[in-house]
């Protein structure tokens, strides 16, 4: 009973890490290792220090299209995205002034109660990270296997 114990909290430990590692690799920019791909430097992506890309494609679109396909889709991209970032920019600037006008309903006390939970909820997130980032770097330690009594 107790040997099945300790390989279902191997068996659980193990599925935890291979989840993080799925949504990990979920969440990494995708690799595009086409050699036809222009390299149009962007002056964001310049400052930083990014390799710049042409476009990105849709999900599943880069095992159909053609080059000439892809090179459309990217000019249809660059003709929108100064529209969308401009759109993006009225946003973010309509949900800061709700934001602040929402602030200013709270008293000072319930403001400063507001910023020590959210600065306890950060703390807490970073902690987490922290393990999860840990747990990700250090393999599990394996102990030898013990030797089951006779009964």
């Amino acid at each position: 009973m107790k040997r099945a114990h300790v390989v279902s909290g191997w068996l659980w430990k193990a599925s935890i890490v291979a989840a993080i590692a799925v949504l990990a690799a979920r969440e990494a920019p995708a690799q595009d290792a086409d050699p036809a791909k222009p390299a149009a430097a962007k002056p964001a992506d310049a400052a930083f220090g990014k390799k710049a890309r042409a476009g990105q494609l849709p999900p599943y679109y880069g095992e159909v299209v053609d080059d000439v396909q892809r090179q459309k889709i990217y000019a249809i991209q660059a003709e929108f995205n100064a529209q969308i970032k401009a759109l993006q920019a009225k946003l973010d600037a309509l949900k800061k002034e709700r934001d602040d006008k929402i602030q200013a309903v709270l008293t000072p006390e319930q403001r400063k109660q507001v910023d020590d939970l959210r600065a306890a909820a950060k703390a807490k997130r970073d902690a987490k990270r922290s393990v999860k980032q840990k747990a990700l770097r250090t393999p599990p330690k394996s102990s030898p296997p013990k030797a089951e009594k006779p009964m």
